[in-house]
């Protein structure tokens, strides 16, 4: 027995409506999910009281996803201010083509940015480009556009 692999990352989210809009709108990702948890089993997993929580769930070309949830009851408190040196979730990194053009999609829906394009040099040579994005409720997004035919940070080969 071991971990296969990631199955998504969570956000509780303040505003499904607000949210959705960044996750499918600016960035284009994919609705594949939308519905609400059943109550008994959030209950049980994090002792709440009557919980209602709507899922929605974003999904990429590739098959990886995010699971946005607004906790409608009990509402949640607001978000902390925190900084990227801060323990816990930094952010959500996602492979993207064409990051200039998204950068334009994602100003013109009104979401704003924590940096401007920034190229990186790996160990191997090859480069990236990089851009920090605010999400809804204070999270980041890492956008990274890869050279191309490369999967991951790891040297090719």
């Amino acid at each position: 027995m071991a971990v296969q692999g990631i199955f998504h990352p969570v956000v509780s989210v303040a505003d499904m409506a607000t949210s959705v809009g960044y996750y499918r709108d600016a960035l284009g990702m994919i609705v594949t999910f939308d519905d609400y948890h059943d109550p008994e089993a959030i209950s049980q997993l994090f002792g709440l009281a009557e919980p209602r929580v709507h899922s929605v769930i974003v999904g990429c070309p590739d098959g990886s996803e995010i699971e946005l949830v607004e906790y409608e009851r009990p509402r949640g408190r607001a978000q902390v201010e925190r900084q990227p040196q801060d323990a816990g979730l930094l952010a959500i990194n996602l492979r993207v083509e064409r990051i200039e053009e998204l950068q334009a999609r994602i100003e013109a829906a009104g979401f704003g940015f924590g940096s401007k394009i920034v190229v990186q040099t790996l160990p191997d040579g090859g480069t990236i480009k990089v851009l920090v994005c605010k999400a809804p409720d204070g999270v980041t997004v890492i956008l990274v556009e890869l050279p191309a035919g490369r999967g991951s940070l790891a040297a090719p080969g």
